[in-house]
């Protein structure tokens, strides 16, 4: 049985066994350490997305029972077994020196591994298997082709927008904002032909891009909130964490992230907006602020390159920029979150249904 068409079929089922195992745990640590939706939450839950293309590096090949010829199904009863572990070496941990990770595999004596993947190919016939393969590869190609194509357009896009643009005429009062505009060396570029919510482009030098219309409806402070929401997507990268989640979603397009990009995508958003008090921003400017955007953005077709949040998403910023979350417990929390982030880690080093 050809063994390229074997690992195929382990990347498709066990990337999407690991996806959920470890998004389940995820989630299940953001509930019981009552980590609220911000940053914090975000960064955590890009973890079973991340894992996605490392888990392919992890893979141990001297280790693979069909490697040796060993046919699990045909093994002594008693001799399979499911492991679910703390304490599982791995390349990987060795190298950063780290004793301890997790896992959970499937076992037989010396030292083998298999997985469902493995079981589920051996009941399938070698034609069909390498034909499955086959198509699998094709279609995989045709979307990564696809989605390039749209990077590509998404790209003219943009370039034929900075023609039309130029720079804001506003002047920015609010005296930490405009500091940290300046060193960030960030152009407030506005646009007549330009519609929909402000967005930031840019991975190396940025510029936020806001229409001409929505920028004449703001209010001074409610112009600076935007901004200094926008700033802080600068400050943490967020285009280029977004790119990157983008990607790893198209390779593997078989697997369902939308889901979890969402909730990543609004704990960032509320994580700017959380932010926003570090330049003294007024929360009901802010709240004002999101309100205006979201009318301008109604039916408005969104490009690759900019965020547009759904409805109840804005509806729940607003309600935690009015009333926002009790600063109770300020050191407990943070503890919290440091053991989440360390559990985090372990996770995403872990060997979840690979060999």
């Amino acid at each position: 049985m050809d063994k390229a068409s074997f690992f195929i079929l382990n990347i498709i089922l066990n990337s999407f066994l690991a996806f959920f195992t470890v998004a389940l745990i995820i989630e299940s640590v953001i509930f019981l350490f009552k980590i609220r939706q911000g940053r914090v939450a975000a960064v955590l839950r890009m973890v079973p997305l991340l894992k996605l293309p490392l888990d392919i590096c992890l893979y141990d090949f001297s280790k693979w029972s069909y490697v040796h010829g060993i046919n699990p199904f045909y093994s002594e009863e008693g001799t399979r077994t499911l492991s679910a572990m703390i304490g599982l070496s791995t390349r990987i941990t060795d190298w950063l020196y780290l004793p301890v990770n997790t896992g959970i595999q499937l076992s037989l004596p010396g030292g083998l591994t298999f997985t469902i993947a493995d079981l589920i190919g051996y009941l399938i016939s070698p034609i069909l298997l390498k034909t499955l393969a086959g198509l699998f590869i094709i279609i995989t190609l045709c979307i990564v082709a696809r989605r390039l194509f749209l990077y590509y357009l998404s790209l003219a896009t943009l370039r034929s927008l900075a023609t039309s643009s130029q720079l804001s005429c506003k002047k920015v009062q609010n005296s930490a904002l405009s500091s940290y505009i300046k060193k960030s060396e960030v152009k407030i570029l506005t646009s007549p032909t330009l519609s929909g919510s402000p967005f930031v482009v840019g991975l190396i030098s940025s510029a936020i891009y806001i229409s001409t219309h929505l920028s004449n409806n703001l209010s001074e402070k409610e112009y600076e909130a935007i901004l200094a929401h926008e700033m802080e997507h600068v400050r943490y990268r967020d285009g280029l964490v977004r790119l990157t989640l983008d990607i790893i979603k198209t390779v593997f397009w078989w697997i369902p992230t939308k889901w979890l990009r969402k909730r990543i995508e609004e704990g960032q958003e509320v994580g700017c907006d959380f932010k926003c008090y570090t330049y003294g921003i007024d929360a009901t400017d802010l709240a004002a602020a999101v309100c205006k955007s979201a009318k301008y953005s109604a039916n408005i077709p969104v490009p690759i390159f900019a965020h547009q949040l759904a409805k109840h998403t804005i509806l729940k910023r607003i309600n935690l920029l009015i009333q926002p979350p009790s600063m109770r417990f300020k050191k407990i929390r943070f503890a919290l979150s440091c053991f989440a982030f360390g559990i985090a880690f372990l996770l995403f080093l872990g060997k979840f249904w690979i060999f």
